[in-house]
């Protein structure tokens, strides 16, 4: 598990037994978002001061650092092919060489962006604003493949889950109180009101069933027909954390 800190450390935790592997790595102020590389060999961070920077997963060492964002940088992620790399700040969204630190799209500008997630084949990402909705983006040319306007507006300035179904067709923004399920291959968004609009929502999501946990109770629905299929689940204290196991027939 790898976990940025807001004393600017970076620490990589072994689950077996929670020790600390290797040693800290080091950002330049409050690490604000994290993502590792499919293969594993990679770490990328945003931070309050506006930086990007590469990590060797296995030795810690600073590979390289983006320093073309002019604020905190809240989203980052990795394409699948580990061949580009994505960032957000509260002003534009920007796309990057993995290799050579190259920016290859001009700044996307738009206020307050809180998220940004590669689709699985890497063609295409999304990004998620504070009171502007979110939008889908051509991985090659920059171009707006979706806009929701202030229809899909998040609420919360907390960075909204996006989850992408395997074929790169579907896309699920959760916020207090909807699911927003985008279907690309006919442009067609539609909203699912959920069981909480007073806590920030948590989502675990295998391509068939999104589990989402706001407060202390969990709803369970089916991303084909979009209803809920279970009883509330409730708990005696906050959610944190939700995940489906592989063959997804459990949840924790």
């Amino acid at each position: 598990i790898i976990g940025g800190y807001y004393g600017s450390s970076i620490r990589r935790w072994k689950i077996e037994d929670g020790q600390q592997e290797g040693p800290p790595m080091f950002g330049n102020g409050s690490i604000y978002s994290v993502v590792v590389a499919q293969d594993g060999w990679w770490i990328v961070t945003g931070d309050r001061a506006g930086n990007v920077t590469i990590w060797n997963a296995a030795t810690h060492e600073k590979v390289c650092e983006l320093t073309e964002h002019s604020s905190s940088v809240f989203g980052v992620d990795i394409s699948s092919n580990s061949t580009k790399i994505a960032t957000a700040d509260h002003q534009n969204a920007q796309i990057f060489s993995f290799s050579s630190g190259i920016r290859l799209l001009p700044p996307l500008r738009h206020i307050l962006v809180n998220g940004v997630r590669f689709s699985p084949d890497s063609n295409r990402f999304a990004t998620v604003l504070h009171n502007e909705g979110f939008r889908v983006y051509s991985t090659h040319n920059g171009d707006v493949l979706f806009n929701s306007g202030q229809n899909g507006s998040v609420s919360s300035s907390l960075v909204a889950p996006l989850a992408w179904s395997s074929d790169g067709q579907q896309l699920f923004v959760v916020n207090k109180g909807k699911i927003t399920h985008l279907d690309l291959s006919k442009s067609l968004a539609s909203e699912w009101s959920i069981h909480d609009n007073q806590h920030r929502i948590s989502i675990a999501f295998n391509d068939r069933f999104i589990a989402c946990a706001a407060g202390s109770s969990v709803s369970l629905w089916d991303c084909v027909s979009c209803k809920k299929i279970s009883a509330i689940i409730t708990h005696t204290a906050e959610v944190k954390c939700i995940a489906f196991s592989p063959s997804g027939q459990y949840l924790a």
